[in-house]
């Protein structure tokens, strides 16, 4: 590693020490109190923008199902993570419409589309 890397490592502001510890930066593998997880921390678990999780909550809504707090605030369980990823994978890795996707989460996760 040359000087340059070096100095960029140690001075760049998300290596900086003080940023490590400050609270406010939201950690995406900490739950909060309920064991819920807010939509900023299931988007950085995911890799998926919020406006697209918001979006697939519409279209796929038999199986993405957020619960709302008392501020309206979205907070999803971990059984929504694992239905976010596997979506995001059919979508990203296996090409499929909206159509095939919703006919493959319903063979996956069969038991959540009776729930509603």
């Amino acid at each position: 590693m040359c000087a340059a890397e070096q100095s960029f490592k140690s001075e760049h502001p998300v290596n900086h020490r003080n940023l490590k510890n400050d609270k406010r930066i939201a950690d995406p593998n900490i739950k909060s109190l309920d064991g819920m997880l807010t939509i900023g921390q299931v988007s950085m678990l995911t890799g998926v923008n919020k406006t697209t999780l918001r979006y697939w909550e519409r279209i796929y809504n038999k199986f993405i199902i957020p619960r709302r707090i008392e501020s309206s605030q979205r907070r999803y369980s971990l059984k929504d993570v694992e239905i976010i990823k596997t979506i995001n994978k059919l979508h990203d890795e296996e090409y499929l419409t909206v159509k095939g996707i919703n006919l493959r989460l319903k063979d996956l996760f069969p038991h959540n589309e009776d729930e509603t």
